[in-house]
């Protein structure tokens, strides 16, 4: 009976942190269209900067108090403050952001008055806010539309219970940036819940979360307003809920990530990618299950898997199916064809897709110029765009220019660390072998599935690192795992040449990206964007 109660206890104090953050977060995204809606749109920048920076200072006012009150000395409670200041740095984003600022495939609205069918993501929830039903057209012949509805759904009952307590038509659609941003803070709280179930803990659970919290990537598409800040939400859902499986392996937990699936792909149909590892370790488990020749067990588990499959596809596949049905369309991407400046189809295999040269990664001037011409690589393009989106800025600070210069040179040096560091700790025998076999082989198939888009739809635009930000997740998981395994936990028996170096190579992994976080925040700080 008292074990029983220890566990109860154990499951209280690991669910109550994560508690705590939603409730923040809730409240943060409240906080932010209640501003709005009070006219701090309508502010100058230096009063809209002065009550920002208040608010900054009262949160380092709170996170002193802690430290003197030795609170901060909990690991629950520096995980939630940290996970505060990212929602603080979200909060702000959107509000010093405009919804047609920093977007991707936005297209336009024109307001419930007219009768005008725009395209883009805002078109196309403009379209079920009007219309009250999902697009009769052809979704292949109206850009952006092909897209699975679940974000524009939601989008759309966001703008409704906007409508519904008096917000201004204007106002509700700029109010779809809270809706992105509540799906960005939330995916920090089920990184931390990854980086837990890993079981990795103190310095090296937090240098992990940090590199999701503070990266530039998860920031700027807190404020997208199109479904892939959901579709990344979804896939941390599923590497979280294949973690679980693979600890308790249930028809819960089965369920669970069945859900996390089938929404993905109604919201985005590459959040099945991820679908490819878990069948493996599906096949990996249901192998040892025959091996056990245990006949109840092997139809038990027979059901489960049909059961996991009776859910996942009507879900998952509804989307496709009508397209099917109704328009005859197979799933694709419309292109912009072969004019566009950004079409690369016209340069070899080779040149999008070797490792690039020196040249290649354009140091000088760091940023993604969408003309084929000028960079036709995928991983240049990827790094530009993970550290600075999709701009290319003429009148940027000599001072300025200098730290995106050394920012971005840091960036390639630890991007490509970080990604050793991934395949080295999943490999060692310390990890699980079910989470070296999903986590590494989902690695690799998110990288594959990445090079495959790009090649099947050739242009510039495809090689943007938000088709790869789940990835983020995966470093992370490096970054802990190994602060874990070399530095706080050291194998201490093994005195080879490689085992010394290894806790040192940790620590300057360590420093490079923490020096990166704090400069491209510093960057974005007195970036002259706002």
């Amino acid at each position: 009976m008292s074990e029983k109660l220890q566990t109860i206890k154990n499951s209280t104090i690991k669910k109550g942190p994560v508690s705590t953050q939603v409730i923040l977060i809730l409240i943060s995204c409240l906080a932010a269209a209640f501003l709005q809606g009070c006219g701090f749109l309508s502010l100058s920048h230096y009063d809209q900067i002065l009550i920002l920076t208040c608010i900054f200072l009262a949160y380092f006012a709170l996170l002193y108090y802690l430290k003197v009150s030795k609170r901060l000395i909990h690991e629950d409670t520096v995980v939630t403050m940290m996970i505060f200041l990212g929602v603080l740095l979200r909060f702000s984003y959107i509000l010093l952001s405009g919804l047609y600022d920093r977007q991707h495939d936005a297209g336009v609205y024109t307001g419930m008055g007219t009768d005008f069918v725009n395209p883009g993501h805002i078109g196309y929830i403009e379209y079920i806010y009007k219309f009250h039903k999902l697009p009769d057209l052809n979704p292949y012949e109206l850009f952006a539309y092909y897209h699975p509805p679940l974000h524009h759904i939601l989008s759309f009952l966001w703008l409704q219970l906007n409508i519904i307590f008096g917000v201004a038509e204007e106002l509700a659609f700029e109010n779809l940036q809270v809706l992105t941003m509540l799906y960005s803070c939330l995916c920090m709280v089920v990184t931390y819940r990854i980086l837990k179930v890993l079981n990795i803990k103190d310095n090296a659970l937090y240098i992990g979360l940090a590199f999701m919290v503070f990266h530039p990537a998860t920031v700027i598409m807190a404020g997208s307003v199109n479904n892939d800040m959901l579709t990344i939400l979804f896939m941390c859902l599923i590497i979280l809920g294949s973690l679980q499986w693979i600890r308790e392996k249930n028809l819960k937990n089965l369920i669970k990530l069945a859900l996390y699936i089938g929404f993905g792909m109604i919201t985005k149909l590459n959040s099945a990618v991820l679908a490819i590892p878990l069948a493996i370790i599906f096949l990996m488990h249901f192998i040892s299950v025959i091996r056990g020749k245990n006949k109840s067990e092997i139809l038990k588990w027979v059901k489960n898997y049909c059961i996991f499959g009776i859910v996942v596809a009507p879900i998952g596949l509804s989307w496709i199916i009508r397209n099917l049905i109704r328009f005859g369309e197979k799933p694709g991407v419309p292109v912009p064809g072969e004019t566009s400046p950004m079409y690369t189809a016209t340069y070899s295999l080779w040149s999008r897709l070797r490792i690039p040269s020196l040249s290649d990664w354009r140091i000088e001037f760091p940023f993604h110029p969408i003309s084929a011409k000028a960079c036709n690589n995928t991983w240049v393009i990827m790094l530009h765009t993970s550290l600075f989106a999709e701009e290319y800025p003429t009148d940027l600070s000599d001072i300025l220019l200098i730290l995106c210069q050394i920012t971005f040179v840091l960036a390639i040096v630890f991007s490509i660390a970080t990604a050793l560091l991934l395949i080295v700790v999943l490999l060692k025998k310390r990890t699980r072998l079910e989470d070296r076999v999903f986590l590494l082989t989902g690695y690799v198939v998110m990288l594959v599935s990445f090079a495959a888009f790009v090649v099947i739809y050739p242009y510039t635009c495809s090689s943007d690192f938000r088709y790869v930000a789940i990835c983020l997740v995966y470093i992370a998981i490096a970054l802990g795992l190994g602060n874990q395994y070399y530095i706080q936990a050291p194998e201490n028996s093994k005195k080879g040449a490689a085992a010394k170096a290894a806790p040192v190579l940790m620590h300057i992994i360590n420093g490079g990206i923490i020096t990166i976080l704090v400069l491209i925040n510093v960057i974005y700080l007195f970036w002259e964007r706002w």
